[in-house]
């Protein structure tokens, strides 16, 4: 999506992949281990870009996985961040809410992190390098990224709808709130912050807080699925170490960016 409307806007684009390119047309692909200090430094330096769009994270909170998150998304960001301060190139750094601990009321940009999970800790600690090695760049904090219904369905919507078709066991939390952002929304304020001279945190998220069941029902009716057999559940008993409520005030991202996402009902 990013790539498609970099290319749409008239920029030359480069891309990178791990397993395997993408098929947007007008992109040059290339391969990439983020994870390398050789391999991030010979790409930065063939390509030299007046600007990156650094969107490269797995999710990592089981045991057999902390290494990868660790090594691709505080590593990988500082490596990244480095190469492009380096060639003076424009950083976006796509951050996350994970780095909060969650609470009744809004997180603004002035809301120092406190993670508690380690894919959240990973993000948090390449918040602080890519600031640290880049100041100039913009770290945009975001939250469930989904399709706005016009695009393949997110992780998120394809449980959901595997939920409620009774395909799969388990609940949607009704106490775990998030503020779900279409991909496109937010694939159009990043490319608006390449030309922007805005530095630090930004929070770019939708503007309604929704809960996973109420997220879960929205997709459950566009996708000609009854809500009503979507089976809810309660956060705060689930065991899970995840924060629960992270609500994003985005209201400094309208002011710069002059708009915000849409609310996806």
């Amino acid at each position: 999506m990013l790539a498609s409307r970099a290319v749409a806007a008239g920029w030359a684009v480069h891309g990178t992949f791990h397993s395997g390119p993408s098929t947007v047309d007008g992109v040059s692909w290339a391969p990439l281990d983020v994870t390398s200090s050789s391999d991030v430094t010979a790409l930065f330096e063939r390509v030299r870009p007046s600007a990156v769009v650094h969107a490269v994270g797995v999710l990592g909170n089981s045991a057999g996985s902390l290494a990868q998150n660790w090594a691709v998304n505080a590593v990988g960001a500082a490596l990244v961040a480095r190469a492009a301060a380096a060639q003076g190139a424009r950083l976006v750094h796509m951050s996350s809410d994970a780095v909060h601990s969650g609470r009744s009321e809004p997180y603004t940009e002035a809301d120092d992190p406190s993670p508690v999970y380690p894919y959240g800790a990973a993000k948090a600690a390449a918040e602080t390098a890519v600031s640290s090695v880049a100041p100039g760049a913009v770290l945009v904090r975001t939250s469930l990224i989904v399709s706005g219904g016009r695009y393949p369905l997110s992780r998120n919507e394809r449980f959901a709808l595997a939920l409620g078709r009774g395909e799969v066991g388990g609940a949607l939390f009704t106490d775990e709130i998030r503020c779900p952002v279409a991909v496109d929304d937010l694939a159009d304020a990043l490319l608006a912050l390449v030309p922007s001279d805005f530095a630090g945190v930004l929070n770019v998220a939708g503007p309604r807080p929704l809960s996973r069941y109420d997220l879960g029902v929205l997709v459950a009716r566009r996708n000609g699925v009854d809500p009503a057999r979507l089976p809810a559940g309660t956060f705060a008993w689930s065991g899970m170490g995840r924060p629960g409520c992270v609500w994003l005030d985005c209201s400094l991202a309208e002011r710069v960016l002059g708009t915000v996402p849409r609310p996806l009902d």
